[in-house]
């Protein structure tokens, strides 16, 4: 009887060791990581200055939402467009991500979309492996969301319009 109790609480414990586990802890230190945005005549850009020792993966997530976008991971599904490889992204101390650059939402079936698609406050991480409670680093930065002189402007010979007088013609403007 006791070599039994000995094995629950043995096993009790082991089990109980998993979720006690400490979340991970995500630091903000301007020496490793910072982040702000660049506006551009036609967009803006977010601008990540990275120090050393930071990690080789980069997540961008949506506050209001709890929505992630992985930008750079070391093993992303094939469907999902990545900013550049982790091996690139371990080198570098710029990382720009235009505010148009489109990939899917994190651990959904969502279709492609800009990761910077809606005015609010959004988070930066970097990290070894996001996916882990190895933590890393976080800035946070607000997009303030697509301005009037951002939208979309027709330039002269530009397909995307039809001259439907023309068209009846056979021809295209």
């Amino acid at each position: 009887m006791q070599i039994f109790l000995a094995a629950v609480l043995l096993l009790s414990s082991q089990a109980g060791g998993v979720h006690d586990q400490a979340p991970a802890e995500w630091l903000v230190d301007d020496r490793v990581m910072t982040c702000s945005l660049e506006s551009q005549p036609d967009s803006d850009t977010l601008v990540i200055s990275l120090g050393p020792d930071r990690g080789r993966e980069l997540a961008i997530r949506r506050v209001a939402d709890n929505t992630w976008y992985f930008l750079v991971v070391a093993l992303a599904p094939h469907d999902v467009p990545q900013l550049m490889t982790a091996d690139e992204f371990s080198k570098q101390d710029r990382v720009e991500v235009p505010a148009h650059f489109q990939t899917r939402a994190w651990a959904t079936d969502s279709e492609l979309e800009s990761v910077l698609n809606a005015p609010g406050l959004y988070e930066a991480y970097v990290s070894d492996n996001l996916e882990s409670e190895a933590g890393g680093h976080v800035c946070g930065f607000t997009y303030p969301g697509v301005r009037p002189n951002q939208a979309f402007k027709p330039t002269a010979g530009s397909s995307r319009f039809v001259n439907h007088a023309s068209a009846a013609s056979g021809g295209l403007t």
